[in-house]
Parts: C-alpha cells; structure tokens; sequence
C-alpha cells in the first residue's frame, strides 16, 4: 500500500521504538514524501510532550526525517467533562472529544499545494517501477491471446473465402481483403492504428520477404481455382458427381491460403509487438525466423478439421 500512496503518513504514540524506526527506514527508502505523526499528545503533560518531541526530532530520526516533517496531534483526545449524577451531584468524566488534527491537515494541505502534481508523477513513475514488470508480461500475455485469435479467425475466413468462390480472380482478391483486414485489426490491438493503405504496404513487404511460400500461394491458387472453377461448372453435366473432387481441391487450396495467412498473422503480430518496428534484423531475417518455427502440418489439418463441416454442408447445398 504505502509503494501506491501519494504520501505516507507514520503514526506513533510516543517515544519511537526500534521496531518503528525499523520500518519507517524502510518506507523511506521508498522515496515517498513522508509525514512522522506524534499521535495522542492530549496523554502527556506539556513538558513531557515537548520533551519526548524534540527527543524524536534531534535523535531518533534526524538522519531520517527534517523538522518540517514531523507533526504532533490528538485523533481522539479524551478530555475531562462535569457530568451529572442520579443523585444531582456531579464527577469528572473523560469523554472523547474532538480531534486535535490541525497541525495536520495543514502540513497535507501545504504538502499538495506545493508539490501535488510532483507527487502524482512521483507515484506513477514509483509505483509503475515496481510493478512494470508484472504488468508488462500480464498485458503481453492477454494481447498475445487475442492476437492470435484475431489470426486464427483470419485464416479461416480467409479459407472458406477461398474454398467457397470458384472465380480466380476473385479467389485471390477475397484473400488479399482478407489479409488487410487482418492487418488493420492487429494494428489495433496493439494501439498502433494504420490506414488501409498503410496495411496494403505492410501486406506487400510481408509477402516479398516470404518469398517461396507466398509464391507457392499465388501459383498454388492459381492452378487450383481454375481447376475448382471446370469441376464446380461441370457439376449440372455430372449429376453432381464432380463435387466430391470439386471439395477436395477446394480444401487444398484452401489450405494453402490458410497457411499463408497464419504466416503473415504471426509477422504483422511480431512486427506491431516491437512497436511497428522490424528491429535491428529487417523484415527479411524476422520472416524467415517465423516461417522456420512455424508448423505448417498441424496448420493445415487444423484447418482442414474446421472446413471439412462447412464444405460438407455447401456440397448439400450445391448438390
């Protein structure tokens, strides 16, 4: 609590102990502005009061503390009031009375006034060092989560695009939409917003520095779009019979699509995790990092296992 706090407030009862000037060196070490509270003052005689006062302030704490920061008060003073009796006569009662904090509230009001914007940023910069860390990793974690959910939607979409158009052309705009959408939406994850074209641009560089594998893509598409397109064409001269291999070649190209967008998901994700930076290593030695560590089996039988229900059930339709 006291690393989160504006100012710290030490409260004593008397002469200091060891244990409390244990503690208070330690809060002090925490660079928080600091007030040492001489409570329930109203139980000491005057002279005994100032003594053990001026005792604190010129002993115990002088290499912790100044003058300025050290307040005496009474929270709850018990003062000695006349109180009637049954009998009509009157004693002395100690009732509690009002708080003798002043002092106090003048030292805050002094210590905002004077230093209140310092004191915001001095918790924050504090308080952010101290648990930076945690926070950092926690925040990475739950971005990295709904990064790749953003990237697994995007691939799947993207496949059923693919698997469902028998138009080649199309069949490769759809997925470049696609793409784009998944970049503009990354980028928002990671509070880094881009235009249109700035995801177009990024898109373009991914794709050059992926080389072989979005030039399988492109060729992959190219030939299994048309062939897709002759068999969904031939399907009323067949009686339907060429859906069974219509949706195989569907699921292929789908597939390769698929992979493709996963591998340029996880670069957009890396390149927005270093803030819209390729870093010392350039967008070239970053993909090839990723496209080494990236399983492309497990990816495709992934989807594979996702299209398979959807095919299936546009192959009822078309059927």
């Amino acid at each position: 609590m006291a690393r989160q706090a504006d100012l710290l407030l030490f409260v004593i009862a008397g002469d200091i102990t060891q244990v409390e000037y244990t503690a208070l060196s330690q809060l002090r070490e925490a660079g928080k502005p600091m007030l040492l509270v001489f409570n329930k003052i109203d139980q000491y005689p005057e002279a005994d009061r100032q003594a053990i006062y001026t005792k604190i302030r010129d002993e115990r704490v002088k290499q912790l503390l100044s003058p300025d920061e050290i307040v005496m008060v009474a929270a709850a003073p018990l003062v000695a009031v006349q109180a009637a009796q049954v009998d009509g006569s009157t004693r002395l009662e100690r009732r509690r009375g009002e708080p003798q904090i002043q002092d106090l509230k003048l030292k805050i009001l002094d210590i905002l006034h004077r230093e209140g914007k310092s004191l915001l940023a001095l918790n924050t910069m504090l308080y952010a060092d101290e648990v930076n860390e945690q926070i950092v990793a926690r925040k990475l974690a739950i971005r990295e989560a709904a990064a790749n959910q953003i990237i697994l939607r995007g691939t799947l979409t993207k496949a059923v695009a693919i698997a469902l158009n028998p138009v080649t052309v199309l069949d490769l705009f759809s997925g470049a939409v696609v793409d784009v959408a998944m970049i503009l939406t990354l980028s928002r994850l990671y509070d880094l917003p881009m235009t249109q074209a700035g995801a177009l641009s990024l898109l373009q560089k991914i794709a050059l520095s992926m080389g072989g594998l979005s030039a399988s893509e492109f060729l992959a598409n190219l030939g299994l779009s048309g062939l897709k397109g002759l068999l969904g064409l031939s399907a009323p001269a067949t009686a339907g019979a060429s859906l069974a291999p219509y949706l195989s070649v569907a699921l292929t190209q789908a597939g390769v699509g698929g992979v493709s967008t996963y591998a340029i998901g996880q670069v957009t994700k890396t390149y927005l995790a270093k803030g819209a930076s390729w870093g010392p290593e350039g967008p070239k030695a970053v993909v090839a990092r990723i496209l080494a560590t990236l399983d492309e089996e497990s990816i495709l039988n992934r989807i594979k296992a996702e299209l398979n229900a959807k095919l299936a059930g546009a192959g009822r339709l078309l059927d």
